[in-house]
């Protein structure tokens, strides 16, 4: 009886062990055009990086009204691949994705300069170049 036992555990761990792994490779997949497409990851990345240097940087602030038509257009384009407003939602909000979106950010820093997140020259300087070229995150931004 302990013999059956045991196989129906480890039957039952090889069952859900697979069934994790489908679920998880399904969530992966699940986001694969989102996370490809060139447009969004651009403007996810520029959204990202604006909302940094407009958090760490005292005189720089967010352009409410151009960020928000931005993220409209994101979404919308988002739509347009034929996900759901909630499955962009979802997108947008997953932990995962906004990790990899962070981890960007701090290499496009990195790249100029910024070595920390609390370096509030550093990202004064990023933002004013973003600003004065006209970029599409200066675009999401003002002061200077």
């Amino acid at each position: 009886m302990k013999t059956y036992a045991r196989i129906m555990a480890i039957s039952v761990l090889v069952t859900a062990t697979g069934l994790l792994t489908t679920l998880g490779a399904a969530r992966a997949d699940q986001f694969e055009t989102l996370r490809t497409d060139e447009r969004l990851h651009n403007g996810l990345l520029a959204i990202t990086i604006g909302r940094h240097i407009e958090r760490t940087c005292p005189s720089i602030e967010r352009r409410d009204l151009a960020a928000n038509a931005f993220l409209l257009g994101l979404a919308t384009h988002a739509m347009g691949l034929g996900y759901s407003r909630a499955e962009v939602t979802a997108y947008v909000e997953d932990d995962t994705e906004q990790d990899r979106y962070i981890t960007l950010a701090r290499r496009y820093f990195a790249e100029r300069g910024v070595m920390t997140e609390d370096d509030v020259e550093g990202a004064c300087r990023v933002g004013r170049d973003e600003i004065a070229a006209g970029s599409p995150i200066g675009r999401l931004l003002r002061g200077g």
